[in-house]
């Protein structure tokens, strides 16, 4: 791709976003200054769900089965138990090189 063709590919998937509808989410986040010091901030998040682009109108679209051994997202320590049970921790072990 040329630098010529990047503010085209810009444009067009600004264009193509815009079809697509925007969620807002209310969320706190804990901020830890250290000694035992926390402060909570109501944060606004902007998202697209890119799940929806199967709404888009004239746009041919599908989903395609996928093996599940990639390594779930871990976001919470309440995640542990089911993080090790499915797998995910001992696929993600395998990609990496312990010494």
């Amino acid at each position: 791709m040329t630098v010529l063709q990047i503010p085209k590919v810009e444009e067009d998937i600004v264009e193509f976003a815009q079809l697509m509808p925007s969620y807002v989410t209310i969320k706190e986040v804990k901020k830890r200054w250290g000694k035992g010091q926390e402060d909570i901030f109501p944060v606004t998040q902007f998202e697209k769900l890119w799940g929806d682009v199967t709404s888009v109108d004239n746009l041919r679209s599908g989903y395609i089965e996928v093996n599940r051994l990639r390594g779930q997202q871990l976001k919470e320590v309440a995640q542990l138990d089911s993080w090790l049970k499915d797998g995910s921790a001992e696929y993600i072990n395998s990609l990496c090189l312990w010494d």
